[in-house]
C-alpha cells in the first residue's frame, strides 16, 4: 500500500482548480494539447542525450479498476464504488532516449535556480523552464495530464545516477477542490480524506516531511502489470506517464465542433478514418503538431536537432506513412531551418520550394535577418498524387476554412520543432492574395534564427542581450499556441508583416501573369460585381452583381451579408448585416481591388503600386444592434466617419483605419462588447476612379 499526502488549504498554496485552468486554452481538443505537451516534454528531456533521435510511444488499453485501486490508500473504496466494472480505459505516454525525471526528490536538496525535472513535473506549478533550447516555459502545460482523465496520473521514470540506474514512481491527483455535482453535492475525491483539501494529493513513500517516489522495482513491476505495461530494463532511461480512467468517446467527441459547416461526406470520411478510436486520432494529432520532426533524418546533417521516432501502440509512424500535406510541412520546415544554420536543403520531391530571408530592422546585433520562410505554391494533384485524401484544412482542424477559397496557410515554430500554429487568418496571412484556382494552395513555414542576439538599447531593457529563441519563448502563453510581443516591442509584429510581404512578392506574384499597375490593366468596372466576402466562408445567393445584387458569407463565428447596393456617381452605399458568434469579439472589414492577378489589399497596393488607393470609406453607420440578452433590436443610427474615426458605445466600437503609408481610409475594425452581437448598418464608399472593381474582405 502506498502512503499519501493531501495538500491542505494554506497561505500561498497552489490550488488544484487553478492548475487545471492554467493552460489558458479551452478551444483546442484535449488530445491535441496532450500530444503537444507530452512530446515537447520528451524533446526537452532528450537535449542532453547523445542519440540523434528520441522515442515516444502512446499506448491505449484497458485495466481492471479494483487491481489498481488497491494501491490508492484512502480512496480505494470510493474508486471501487465509482468504477465497479471489470474494465476501464487508460492511456500511457512513454519516452526513451531521454534523461527521465532527474533531480532531487527531497525538499532540503532543492536548488532555488533549478528544481530539477522530478520536482518541476510532480510538485511545482508555474516553475519556468530554465534549460536553453527547451520547448516548455511557463510550467503549466502539464496540467493537461490531469484534465484528460479524472485527475489521477502515475509518473514512472528510470534515470541514470552516479551508482547505476534508479527507478522512480509516484501517483498524483489534481482536481477542482470546489467541484459540485448537478444536485449541488460535493463531487471531489480528496474532500473525503481532508475537508480542507486544496485539490492536490500524492501517493508514494513517507520519509519525515517528504513524500518520496517508490524506487523498489519489486513494488513497481506489479503495479505496472496492472496495466499490462513493462518496466524499463537494461540501459533504458525515460519516463512513462499513465493516465487511468479516461473516457475515449468523450475525448473524441469534441474533435469536430458540432456546428462545423462541413459536408456530410467529408465528416463521415474523417470520422471513419481518424476518430473511430483513440489510437486513430493520436496518429493524426502527432502528425499535425510534430510533422517537422517525424523520421526527419536530414536534421543531424546540418544541426543538433533530434528527429522523432513516434508510435501508437508500438506501431511506428514513418515518414512514408504521413499524410501528403504533413510530408510537405516537413519539407518546408527542413528547408527553412537549414537556412538558419547556414546550410541548404533541396527537396527532391518539391524542388520548387523557395526559402526567403525575413528581415527586420533595428532589433538585432550583426544583421537584420530574423529567420527564413520556406514557401510553395502547389496544385492539389502535385500535393496528393493519386491518394484519396481530404483537404489540408480538415487535417489541421481548421474546419471553417475547408469550404473557402484555399486560404494560404503559414506555419511557424521554434527550435524544438513543434508547430506553434497553422494560421489561415490574422497577421501571419493578412495581405497574401488567395490562389486564383480552387486546385492551388499556398503554404509557408517560418523558422527564426534563434541564436540571433537582441540589441542592448531596446525599448524594453529586460530583453536586451537575449537571443531571439528565448525572446520568442517568452512571447508564448502556457499553451504555446502563438507569439505575442510584450509592451514596447514589435519583433513578432514585424516578422509577421515581412513574412507576408515575402510570400506575396516572391511566391504569389512571381507565379501570376505579369501586369502593369495602371488603370487600363486593372479588371472590370465599378459596381460590376460587388462581392460580399472574398475567399472566406460559403457564398450564398450568388456573388451579387450590377450594384443591385447581394450576397453573404460565413465562417462558424462570423456572418456577413450585403443587401441591394445603391451606386450614385462615385459613391457606393452598401447596406449590410454583421453577426459575431461563438465568442468572436472582433471583425475587420477591408476594401480590396480586383486585378488580373487577383485581389489586391490596400497595403499591397501601397507597397507594390504606390499610387493613390482608388477608393476610401467615407462612413460606417450602425442602425441597430442586438445580442442574446436583447429582446428587441436597439437603435443607434450612429457611427464613424472621416471626420470622427472612432465610434464607441456600451454595445460595440468601430474605428476607421488606413493602410500603412496611405491616407485613404480602407478598413473598419469592429469590436463587440457583448456576446453574439448582430448589427445592421450602412457602409459608404467613395471611388476615385470607376475603372476598378471592389470587394469587401472580412475576417
Amino acid at each position: 500500500m502506498l502512503e499519501r499526502f493531501v495538500l491542505p488549504i494554506d497561505y500561498g498554496v497552489s490550488y488544484g482548480s487553478v492548475t487545471l485552468k492554467s493552460l489558458q486554452n479551452d478551444n483546442v481538443p484535449e488530445l491535441d494539447l496532450l500530444v503537444r505537451e507530452a512530446i515537447q516534454n520528451s524533446s526537452d528531456a532528450s537535449l542532453q542525450e547523445t542519440d540523434p533521435f528520441f522515442i515516444v510511444n502512446f499506448t491505449t488499453g484497458s485495466f481492471c479498476p479494483s487491481k489498481f485501486n488497491f494501491y490508492m490508500t484512502g480512496i480505494e473504496e470510493y474508486l471501487n464504488d465509482r468504477f465497479p466494472s471489470e474494465h476501464a480505459d487508460f492511456l500511457e505516454i512513454r519516452d526513451l532516449k531521454t534523461s527521465g525525471l532527474t533531480g532531487c526528490i527531497r525538499k532540503a536538496d532543492i536548488k532555488k535556480e533549478d528544481h530539477g525535472n522530478f520536482f518541476k513535473l510532480i510538485y511545482d506549478t508555474g516553475k519556468r523552464q530554465t534549460q536553453a533550447g527547451a520547448g516548455g516555459n511557463w510550467g503549466f502545460g502539464k496540467s493537461v495530464y490531469y484534465r484528460v482523465g479524472i485527475g489521477i496520473v502515475i509518473f514512472y521514470s528510470r534515470i541514470k545516477n552516479e551508482t547505476g540506474y534508479e527507478s522512480r514512481l509516484i501517483v498524483t491527483l489534481v482536481e477542482d477542490e470546489s467541484k459540485k455535482n448537478p444536485d449541488g453535492s460535493d463531487a471531489t475525491i480528496l474532500n473525503r480524506l481532508d475537508p480542507n483539501s486544496a485539490g492536490k494529493a500524492w501517493w508514494g513513500i513517507r520519509d519525515g516531511e517528504d513524500l518520496l517516489p517508490i524506487s523498489d522495482d519489486e513494488f513497481i513491476v506489479p503495479l505496472l502489470d496492472t496495466f499490462g505495461l513493462k518496466p524499463f530494463t537494461g540501459e533504458e532511461t525515460g519516463t512513462s506517464v499513465i493516465i487511468p480512467y479516461i473516457d475515449p468517446s468523450k475525448l473524441l467527441e469534441d474533435i469536430i465542433p458540432a456546428d462545423a459547416e462541413i459536408e456530410s461526406g467529408i465528416r463521415d470520411h474523417f470520422e471513419t478514418n481518424w476518430t473511430s478510436t483513440l489510437a486513430d486520432y493520436l496518429k493524426l494529432a502527432i502528425q499535425r503538431w510534430y510533422a517537422p520532426k517525424i523520421h526527419n533524418r536530414s536534421l543531424p546533417e546540418f544541426c543538433d536537432k533530434k528527429w522523432l521516432y513516434a508510435s501508437v501502440n508500438n506501431i511506428p509512424i514513418r515518414r512514408k506513412d504521413m499524410l501528403p500535406f504533413f510530408q510537405l510541412v516537413q519539407e518546408l520546415y527542413t528547408a527553412a531551418i537549414a537556412k538558419t544554420y547556414g546550410s541548404e536543403y533541396r527537396s527532391e520531391w518539391l524542388p520548387q520550394i523557395q526559402c526567403l530571408a525575413v528581415n527586420i530592422q533595428r532589433y538585432f546585433e550583426g544583421g537584420s535577418t530574423s529567420g527564413f520562410v520556406a514557401a510553395i505554391k502547389i496544385s492539389r494533384d502535385e500535393l496528393n498524387g493519386t491518394q484519396n485524401v481530404l483537404s489540408p484544412y480538415v487535417y489541421i482542424g481548421k474546419f471553417e476554412a475547408e469550404r473557402g477559397k484555399n486560404e494560404p496557410i503559414v506555419m511557424y515554430a521554434r527550435d524544438p520543432g513543434m508547430v506553434i500554429d497553422y494560421s489561415v487568418t490574422g497577421p501571419w496571412v493578412k495581405g497574401i492574395s488567395l490562389p486564383e484556382s480552387e486546385d492551388e494552395f499556398i503554404f509557408a513555414f517560418y523558422m527564426p534564427t534563434t541564436t540571433k542576439i537582441l540589441k542592448n538599447d531596446l525599448p524594453a531593457p529586460e530583453f536586451a542581450g537575449m537571443n531571439l529563441g528565448e525572446y520568442l519563448r517568452a512571447c508564448e502563453a502556457s499553451d504555446h499556441m502563438g507569439w505575442d510581443d510584450p509592451a514596447k516591442m514589435q519583433i513578432v509584429t514585424r516578422i509577421q508583416k515581412n513574412t507576408v510581404t515575402q510570400i506575396e512578392n516572391k511566391i504569389v506574384k512571381n507565379n501570376e501573369p505579369k501586369f502593369e499597375a495602371t488603370a487600363s490593366k486593372l479588371a472590370a468596372t465599378l459596381g460590376r460585381s460587388l462581392l460580399p466576402r472574398v475567399g472566406y466562408g460559403k457564398k450564398k445567393n450568388g456573388s451579387g452583381g450590377s450594384g443591385s445584387g447581394g450576397g453573404s458569407g460565413n465562417l462558424k463565428n462570423i456572418e456577413f451579408e450585403i443587401f441591394p447596393t445603391l451606386i450614385s456617381s462615385n459613391e457606393i452605399e452598401i447596406p449590410f448585416r454583421l453577426k459575431l458568434s461563438h465568442g468572436k469579439k472582433t471583425a475587420d472589414l477591408e476594401l480590396i481591388v480586383a486585378s488580373e492577378g487577383g485581389w489586391i489589399t490596400p497595403s499591397s497596393w501601397q507597397s507594390d503600386i504606390g499610387t493613390l488607393f482608388p477608393a476610401t470609406i467615407e462612413s460606417f453607420t450602425v442602425h441597430t444592434v442586438t445580442s442574446n440578452i436583447d429582446a428587441q433590436p436597439i437603435e443607434l443610427n450612429d457611427g464613424c466617419s472621416s471626420k470622427n474615426l472612432l465610434f464607441d458605445t456600451e454595445k460595440l466600437s468601430a474605428e476607421l483605419l488606413h493602410a500603412e503609408g496611405s491616407h485613404e481610409l480602407s478598413s473598419v475594425k469592429v469590436t463587440a462588447h457583448i456576446l453574439n452581437m448582430e448589427l445592421y448598418g450602412l457602409l459608404k464608399i467613395r471611388a476615385y476612379d470607376k475603372k476598378y472593381r471592389f470587394s469587401i474582405r472580412v475576417e
